[in-house]
């Protein structure tokens, strides 16, 4: 026989346990225990009696009518539900030496320890991260959902196997989620932030962050692309990254944040015409060759291509300009054909700065037509160490981050009107040594640790209200607990969702890996909406994609 205990006093959340447990398994034997006194006697009984134990604890709900059991050596304690006031957070100790004691005495198997579900308010004083642990299955907030309830009891009773029942309705769904992963935040400046890490980061990697320091009254949440990662001490790495994509208001409040602090601090940002190492001894300064840029942008009025060729004149040295107003014209140029508006450009170039519209449609694909243009023109032009130019994208009007994060692969920063020019060129200035700014300029930044959380773009099989099925390239180990988003475009109104591994099988596709089963863990009335908008979302993109 299979019995289920559970510390709870109140008659409501009495009868609401009872009910559900009857409508999963009408065979459970289930027992309340009023208070941990009583549940304490139990124990010492226990103590002395093993598995016998079992049916002379606690009392029978009061519509039970079920008869009496006899003490056996095969009985089991499957499940163990305790409001939070009797064996919660406050007493892990106690429910660890409890988990253990179950085990010991054998009131259950070694392979299929006793589940431990806690029931809790979700109040101001419930801090839901105490109850990560390993031993509890689940928490789950009180009023109760009564679907939701009978879903996260059916999932602690199965243990850590795949549930197979049509209680949970799960849709069947190749997704793309973020899996957070908390790392340290060491400093935050105008440009970029840095970070503190467990092992290296590669430069160039572009990753999403989500972090109260970006907070603005839409989002929470930047992209960022690694410059840097020097390891300081052993197992330690400091990472720099500079921020990628970012929208005016975003740079507007990080500036203001940051400024307001009264411990910021300032360093000049100025890159030198000859570097000192250029004055070594015994060797003659060097001046450095000027970088090449190209700037084209077809609109015709007020183009922002102009703007920002005056601004690249106004700030920087060391620089040459070669503006465009077609597209055309420029891939006539890159293969030397005679025309009636060719300029003559170097067989090399640094820099290339386009109006977002003429990547926005076909984007990487422009790109590599642009790349083998120049391929080809410095292999006619004998180039000795043929480089691939950087990308930078302008736009009048906004994009999505989500659309912007498409374009990290291929372009180095992304800037949008109104331009701001101080961020332009302190980015510049931050990302090349060889741009050299006429005037120092001021960076400033605040040095404090905050938690910064990584969004790693993750795949699913399968999602319901009560759990996803997360594809991985390797099987994570049960009862580990990982945060997630469903990420929609009110940012700020997203939660992040606690689940906890609860079975691994292998990925038996054509990229093998693994599949991870994750049940919500700690689940409340706000986080389930959000995952039923996303739900219906995500239905109907795939409806959308299928027509």
């Amino acid at each position: 026989m299979k019995f289920i205990y559970i510390l709870e006093d109140d008659e409501r959340t009495q009868a609401d346990l009872y009910e559900s447990l009857k409508s999963i398994d009408p065979k459970l034997s289930i027992r309340f225990f009023l208070s941990l006194e009583q549940f304490h006697e139990w124990l010492k009984l226990a103590m002395h009696e093993g598995t016998l134990a079992l049916a002379k604890g606690g009392q029978k709900y009061k519509t039970d009518e079920s008869e009496a059991i006899e003490p056996s050596d095969a009985h089991q304690l499957r499940l163990v539900i305790a409001k939070n006031e009797f064996l919660g957070i406050k007493n892990l100790d106690l429910l660890k030496r409890a988990r253990d004691f179950f085990v010991r005495k054998k009131l259950c198997p070694a392979e299929e320890v006793t589940s431990l579900v806690i029931t809790a308010f979700d109040s101001a004083d419930f801090d839901i991260s105490l109850a990560e642990e390993r031993i509890i299955n689940n928490v789950i907030f009180k009023p109760f959902d009564k679907l939701m309830l009978k879903m996260h009891l059916e999932y602690a009773l199965v243990g850590h196997k795949p549930l197979s029942t049509e209680t949970v309705s799960a849709m069947q769904m190749q997704s793309t989620i973020e899996m957070l992963k908390e790392v340290s935040l060491n400093s935050v400046s105008e440009v970029g932030f840095t970070t503190f890490n467990n092992h290296p980061i590669k430069p160039g990697a572009l990753t999403k962050y989500y972090s109260d320091a970006f907070l603005t009254d839409d989002k929470r949440s930047v992209l960022a692309v690694c410059k840097s990662s020097t390891e300081m001490t052993p197992g330690n790495f400091l990472s720099e990254f500079l921020f990628f994509g970012m929208d005016n208001k975003q740079v507007s409040q990080i500036r203001r944040n940051i400024l307001q602090n009264k411990n910021h601090q300032s360093q000049e940002l100025k890159n030198s015409l000859i570097p000192a190492s250029s004055f070594a001894l015994g060797k003659k300064p060097e001046m450095p060759v000027p970088l090449k840029i190209i700037i084209v942008d077809e609109e015709t009025t007020n183009p922002l291509g102009s703007e920002l060729r005056q601004l690249l004149i106004d700030k920087m040295s060391n620089i040459e300009i070669y503006s465009y107003e077609s597209f055309t014209q420029l891939l006539s140029d890159l293969a030397d054909k005679e025309t009636a508006h060719r300029q003559t450009i170097p067989a090399q170039v640094d820099l290339i700065f386009a109006n977002f519209d003429i990547f926005g449609t076909e984007k990487d694909k422009r790109w590599q037509t642009v790349t083998q243009y120049l391929s080809d023109r410095g292999t006619k032009h004998e180039v000795k160490t043929p480089i691939v130019p950087e990308l930078y994208l302008f736009s009048r009007r906004s994009v999505a981050l989500e659309e912007v994060r498409t374009f990290g692969e291929f372009v180095k920063d992304m800037f949008f009107a109104p331009l701001d020019r101080t961020y332009i060129v302190k980015k510049l200035v931050s990302f090349h040594s060889r741009m050299v700014n006429r005037e120092a300029a001021t960076l400033a930044r605040v040095d404090e640790e905050r938690v910064l959380k990584v969004a790693n773009p993750v795949q699913i099989t399968q999602i319901s209200e009560a759990g996803l099925i997360l594809k991985y390239h390797r099987s994570m180990s049960i009862g580990a607990f990982r945060e997630f988003i469903l990420w929609r475009p009110q940012e700020l109104e997203t939660p992040e969702i606690v689940g906890t591994v609860n079975y691994t099988e292998e990925d038996k596709g054509e990229d093998g890996g693994s599949l991870n089963h994750f049940v919500f863990f700690g689940m409340k009335d706000y986080f389930l909406k959000h995952i039923r908008l996303w739900l219906r979302e995500s239905y109907i993109k795939t409806k959308d994609k299928a027509s």
